[in-house]
């Protein structure tokens, strides 16, 4: 039964998610997000109840997901290819152990898309995690009545 502890509470999930939403909102905007000013557009309508601070309508569901699309062609846009970069896998009393792996090269725009993709997964795990305690409460609400 450990699952029920150190969870947190309803308020501060939905002010994670809110703050969240907008700050994806705002960075998506900064960045002009879109291949095109009909995706920019669209960005732009998809986000526009999260600058309102309403991130959890569920018709938004299918936007997002269009919106991670989008996003997903952005940074594809961006690579300029690849370097072999030493990858750090332990450290002992002699320093630092790893490899050297191939690793992915973008532009300046590139990585703040990928900052941008981050901060956005961020806010949907916050905003499902709210969904998921309004389902538990229903759920609950349900049973009880019954």
């Amino acid at each position: 039964m450990n699952l029920l502890y150190n969870k947190p509470n309803m308020d501060d999930l939905a002010t994670e998610a809110v703050g969240l939403g907008r700050q994806v909102a705002d960075r998506a905007k900064a960045l002009h997000l879109g291949d095109n000013a009909k995706d920019v557009a669209f960005v732009s309508r998809c986000f526009a109840r999260l600058k309102e601070r309403q991130p959890f309508k569920e018709a938004d569901e299918g936007g997002f997901v269009a919106v991670l699309d989008i996003l997903e062609r952005n940074i594809a846009s961006e690579y300029l290819g690849s370097e072999e970069q030493f990858q750090e896998t332990g450290y002992d009393d002699f320093g630092p152990h790893g490899e050297f792996r191939e690793t992915p090269v973008y532009s300046e725009r590139g990585k703040e898309l990928i900052e941008l993709q981050y901060l956005f997964q961020d806010f949907l795990d916050s905003r499902n995690g709210v969904l998921d305690h309004v389902a538990a409460h229903r759920c609950l609400l349900d049973i009880m009545s019954s």
